[in-house]
């Protein structure tokens, strides 16, 4: 996997005991804007990053009819997304 750390947005759901799930996240590309469906989420981290608290998503997902595998982070402090690997 490259590493990238790409600012996405990020529409995620959070359940009623406080766990966060990405749900489809929107980035762009070349001047173009590309929406990414999560399809599948294959592990789920809880790491500090320069002193804040963060979530990191394995996920997988069909894109151009292969699947992709990348890796999702989330500053739970400050709220924003990264596309961190894919």
């Amino acid at each position: 996997m490259k590493l990238l750390n790409k600012n996405i947005d990020m529409i995620s759901w959070t359940s009623k005991d406080g766990a966060v799930t990405p749900v489809r996240f929107r980035l762009e590309e070349k001047g173009e804007t590309i929406v990414i469906k999560v399809d599948h989420i294959i592990q789920t981290e809880k790491n500090k990053f320069g002193g804040s608290p963060t979530l990191s998503f394995l996920c997988s997902s069909i894109m151009d009819g292969m699947e992709k595998i990348y890796e999702l982070t989330c500053n739970c402090d400050s709220q924003k997304w990264l596309l961190r690997k894919m």
